[in-house]
């Protein structure tokens, strides 16, 4: 499957630089207000790290998630549930693609 951004949640399972240049959700240009994050095993997992960055300045939004190898298919990594909605304006997705995992962003604009 390939990334899904304009779905409740956000599907991205490929390494993107910019979730934004991604979705034709015009009501999306003041951002997202992300409630809920989750990693989960797609495949095998191969060891690495999944990062998630503000594209142009590259600050991190969330802590980078450690993915160890040889997770079975369907495995949650990493979940969250802020106490309070984070606010993204964009976000760019690294490491999904190598370690066979896909990040599912639920939001509310």
């Amino acid at each position: 499957m390939a990334n899904s951004p304009n779905t409740q949640p956000i599907t991205i399972d490929t390494d993107t630089t910019s979730w934004f240049s991604l979705q034709t959700l015009q009501t999306q240009r003041f951002g997202l207000r992300v409630w809920k994050i989750a990693l989960v095993a797609t495949a095998s997992t191969t060891a690495g790290t999944v990062t998630v960055t503000e594209p142009n300045s590259g600050i991190a939004l969330l802590a980078p998630m450690v993915v160890p190898s040889a997770s079975a298919v369907g495995t949650v990594l990493f979940t969250d549930n802020p106490t309070q909605l984070l606010q993204w304006r964009d976000f760019a997705v690294t490491g999904a693609t190598a370690t066979g995992t896909r990040l599912f962003v639920w939001y509310r604009v």
